[in-house]
């Protein structure tokens, strides 16, 4: 769990420093202007699922992301953290769950949201 969660993170600082847009507005380079979500798009096992639909809803805006090899994401918005949702799908799956890590407490700080998906019968 712990190589799983390093390697997210060093998914997260490799998808940062290559700037790849995903989606929406804002300013993707999280230069403390915008609201960085991340996470990872995983089953209830923790296995990665790479090619799931990442929405996040802000008010009337959608932003969406579409999760890499290992299972993550990244989508960088101008919200109000309390008022954004983040749902997740790919064909053949339902969403179980989110599971949100509270922020370091500093303004503009990156928010991690995982998404659980189970596999259809």
């Amino acid at each position: 769990m712990m190589f799983r969660r390093a390697l997210v993170a060093a998914a997260f600082i490799f998808a940062a420093t290559t700037a790849v847009h995903a989606g929406g507005l804002g300013d993707d380079h999280g230069d403390g202007t915008d609201t960085i979500f991340f996470g990872v798009v995983q089953d209830a096992r923790g296995v990665a699922i790479a090619g799931a639909r990442v929405n996040l809803t802000y008010k009337k805006m959608s932003f969406v992301a579409t999760s890499d090899a290992i299972g993550g994401y990244r989508i960088a918005i101008p919200a109000d953290l309390e008022q954004s949702e983040i749902t997740c799908r790919k064909d053949g799956y339902k969403q179980t769950g989110t599971n949100r890590r509270p922020a370091s407490g500093t303004e503009k700080a990156p928010i991690e949201i995982d998404c659980t998906l189970q596999r259809l019968p």
